[in-house]
């Protein structure tokens, strides 16, 4: 259980629930381990989801899944955790079956509903889980088992410190059970042996708890006995103990040859292997699925289940040729850097850190705003004052504080408010109309007169909007906001652009409930501008081209979401339809394994080639609260789940794998280019990350 939500990449403070077999078991646990649960109690289940949802520092929980941890028929009861747990799961899947029983795949499937993100050690698990089960679609990674780091050295230095300095050293470890399959070494041995009578096969490990628990020695018991009927005594050694980390890779590093004889070819990972390669071991391994992956020519031979003919082959084949052998032993260790437990561990934490909200700073906001107003441009986090502020970012930056003042009103929050909210009334004109652009000396630019204004005044507007709704609010300062809004909506408009008609639809719908007098005339302009809307996107519309315009441009999503909302309010089912039609074919242009908005590089056009960069934080923003609107109307999982994943961008999980927003200065970079980050954090892209931050925490 996570229980910090603090800088990914740096250290995360993890508590434990283990899992007992029964009540009576009694372990000494590492302090790490808060909670023990009976496996086969649901009670202790729900109880531990109760725990983890009243403690606010508990951030996420990882699962280790295995269907024999978790008690009732494969392991079901991990579902009455998994129900009852609000916060976010990161599900490791360990087993990966290509043909479950119909029990074991509806229990699977449940998990995959259920959790966040979903993690598997291999390829070839990932292959199987996304053709069975299609909601692990766009949150599954593969992250492999990983290994300790140990320097390289060659056998012969252990084997002096073991005492088999005389010896070619063969080795197999692991908890024994009839799955290692032992038996099928043994049976390849005597020819090897009669090659090269020197050779020692060392069999580590204790017995399996389980096993024993079942059927006691009997498996060792038979594997003396056919050691004896093969006359291999003087060649093979049994070490039966659970092994230290530091006596294991010492007998590791004496091996010559690791032999791997997992009887199950659907076996997804097993650790032995993966230290045994991390350690610079050539292997020997039967073909089960990671065996496939890891091992190649150049690090060992694989041989089939079951098969003591091949494994006799393979041993003769590699110990025939020393000066090979030890470069495959290079080769193994070369190989397996990736795999090191502190390159797994950053991986789950970037994973974790796409999935786990991060908690909301407003620091980088209060520093980009000064008594005037927030600065629209900054020099990595430094305000640049000499392109002063825009109605645009204030208009943002108000609506966000307005919302922020509903979960935990601060006296920081409301004199934030009042500086935009006295921006916007300073970029009131006498005629109701607002410019867009005030330089730091507080002086009307020339960028006013060149360009066009009509979406920010849409936008100061829709500000305006959540302020007046907002009940929580002091009445001064929603008594301010409904003069400055009255004075605009007396206008007699004529607006050209799209996104300037649905910034109006939504804040005309959010107050309707608070300006009764304006009422029939704020039904009549919502219902004009759907109208306007639904008509040009049957105007631009093809059966491949489902969309309002000629292309795809920026601030997509508001189109369709205005729609949505028009179509709520009016209780019009055309303008309902058309916004979910638009957003489908939105969702289709921009989700694939992430989240990838249009790049501001060049448009998308219709027939034309889409531009993947320059990415800006304001078209995720614009999807989120698109897609949350469509979940809070429709309750459908598939909402959540995307704009959950278009969260993640800001987080991450975007084709560069970078974060764009900056957890030490609670503020976000300005964009996505090919290769890099625009490391600048300006006010909108700031804006944009508060907003998605705000919207996302509504779906947990």
């Amino acid at each position: 259980m996570l229980k910090s939500s603090q800088n990914f990449l740096g250290l995360v403070d993890c508590k434990v629930a283990a899992l007992n077999l029964s009540p009576l078991d009694t372990y000494k646990y590492p302090p790490e381990v808060l909670w023990e649960i009976d496996q086969n109690s649901q009670k202790e289940h729900a109880d531990l989801a109760s725990d983890i949802n009243s403690d606010k520092n508990i951030t996420g929980v990882i699962i280790q899944h295995e269907y024999g941890i978790f008690g009732g028929l494969d392991g079901k009861n991990l579902l009455t955790f998994m129900e009852n747990c609000t916060k976010p799961m990161l599900v490791t899947l360990h087993t990966v079956l290509p043909l479950p029983t119909p029990h074991m795949r509806a229990i699977t499937k449940r998990i995959i509903e259920l959790s966040s993100t979903i993690v598997v050690l291999t390829e070839s698990s990932k292959k199987i889980v996304e053709g069975l089960y299609p909601a692990s679609l766009n949150k599954i990674f593969v992250i492999p088992h990983g290994i300790h780091q140990v320097s390289f050295s060659p056998s012969g230095t252990y084997k002096k410190k073991l005492e088999l300095d005389d010896h070619i050293i063969l080795s197999t470890f692991g908890l024994l059970s009839r799955g290692k399959g032992i038996e099928y070494v043994l049976h390849a041995l005597p020819k090897v042996i009669k090659k090269y009578p020197q050779t020692l096969y060392l069999i580590l490990g204790e017995t399996h708890p389980v096993v024993r628990r079942s059927e006691g020695e009997k498996y060792r018991i038979e594997l003396a006995e056919l050691i004896t009927t093969l006359g291999l005594e003087e060649h093979v050694r049994f070490y039966d103990q659970y092994f230290s980390l530091s006596d294991l890779f010492e007998f590791l590093k004496a091996t010559d040859i690791y032999i791997c004889t997992s009887t199950n070819p659907n076996q997804a990972v097993s650790g032995t292997l993966s230290y045994a390669l991390g350690s610079g071991r050539a292997v020997v391994s039967t073909e089960f699925a990671q065996a496939k992956e890891l091992v190649t020519k150049e690090n060992g031979r694989l041989v089939p289940i079951k098969n003591s003919k091949s494994i006799t082959n393979a041993l003769l084949e590699l110990l025939g040729n020393q000066k090979r052998l030890l470069t495959m032993h290079q080769n193994a260790y070369k190989s397996t850097r990736s795999m090191l437990w502190s390159k797994v561990a950053e991986d789950y934490l970037g994973l974790l850190g796409r999935m786990i909200i991060p908690t909301l700073n407003i620091d980088h906001l209060t520093k980009m705003t000064d008594d005037n107003g927030l600065f629209q441009f900054a020099k990595l986090n430094i305000p640049d004052k000499n392109f002063g502020y825009t109605l645009d970012d204030n208009a943002r930056a108000l609506a966000v504080c307005s919302w922020l003042m509903k979960k935990k009103p601060t006296k920081e929050l409301k004199s934030l408010m009042k500086i935009y909210l006295t921006f916007i009334k300073k970029c009131q004109q006498p005629d109701g109309t607002f410019i867009n652009y005030i330089s730091f000396s507080q002086k009307k630019t020339i960028q006013n007169t060149t360009e066009d204004l009509e979406d920010c005044q849409s936008r100061a507007v829709w500000g305006l909007s959540e302020v007046i709704a907002n009940t929580m609010l002091p009445q001064e300062i929603r008594d301010e906001a409904i003069e400055i809004f009255i004075k605009n909506f007396k206008l007699d408009r004529h607006l050209n652009h799209l996104r300037a008609k649905a910034f109006l639809i939504k804040a005309y719908a959010l107050i309707l409930p608070f300006l009764t007098h304006q009422k029939i005339e704020l039904i009549s302009q919502i219902d004009k501008y759907a109208q306007d809307l639904v008509s040009t996107f049957e105007e631009n519309s093809l059966e491949e081209w489902r969309w309002f315009e000629n292309d795809l441009n920026y601030n997509n999503a508001l189109l369709p979401e205005s729609l949505l909302i028009a179509g709520n309010v009016l209780k019009k089912k055309k303008y309902t339809d058309c916004g979910f039609t638009a957003l489908a074919f939105l969702i289709d242009k921009t989700f694939s394994t992430t989240y990838m908005p249009i790049g501001h590089t060049s448009w998308y056009k219709n027939k034309g080639i889409r531009s993947y960069y320059d990415q800006q934080p304001e078209d995720p923003a614009s999807m989120i609260l698109a897609l949350v609107r469509a979940y809070e109307y429709t309750r459908e999982e598939k909402y959540k789940s995307l704009a959950k994943k278009c969260f993640s961008w800001f987080l991450g999980n975007n084709s560069l794998k970078i974060a764009l927003y900056d957890q030490k200065s609670g503020g976000c970079f300005d964009g996505l280019h090919p290769d890099r980050v625009n490391r600048n954090q300006g006010a909108e892209s700031l804006v944009s990350y508060l907003m998605s931050s705000v919207m996302i925490s509504k779906l947990h």
